[in-house]
């Protein structure tokens, strides 16, 4: 199926990520357009990679279906106005005050990313909606 890893993102501007151009067309990546998803995006980058071994659903399956031929930013676009997966997320994540505080972030604060990893065709690939 796969494997989803959550970990202390730094940022790494020397960090150079192998790009498969020839990925298989049918390996769902979507890039992540909004801040704050990259748990869903790895739920997603899981299942939707995984349609042949789990049930789906009818809505994420049409989805799945409807994104089929889209690129990886066009795929982050559908997911960010879905609003069947948005809901799904909202229900999830952690409410925010009213109110947020306006402390500008800072260098030290503690910030996390989830990425998948998914198998297909006897390879693994790396599914990161940042890069």
């Amino acid at each position: 199926m796969g494997l989803i890893f959550l970990f202390k993102w730094t940022r790494n501007d020397n960090y150079e990520a192998a790009i498969d151009h020839e990925a298989p067309l049918d390996l769902f990546f979507a890039k992540q357009v909004v801040t704050n998803a990259c748990a869903t995006q790895a739920i997603l980058s899981v299942l939707l990679n995984a349609h042949d071994r789990v049930e789906l659903g009818e809505e994420l399956s049409q989805f799945r279906e409807f994104t089929q031929e889209f690129d990886a930013e066009t795929k982050g676009l559908a997911v960010s106005n879905s609003e069947v997966i948005r809901t799904a997320h909202n229900s999830f994540a952690r409410p925010e005050p009213i109110v947020i505080q306006s402390r500008p972030a800072r260098e030290d604060d503690d910030v996390f990313h989830f990425v998948a990893y998914v198998p297909k065709n006897g390879f693994v690939f790396e599914l990161d909606g940042l890069r």
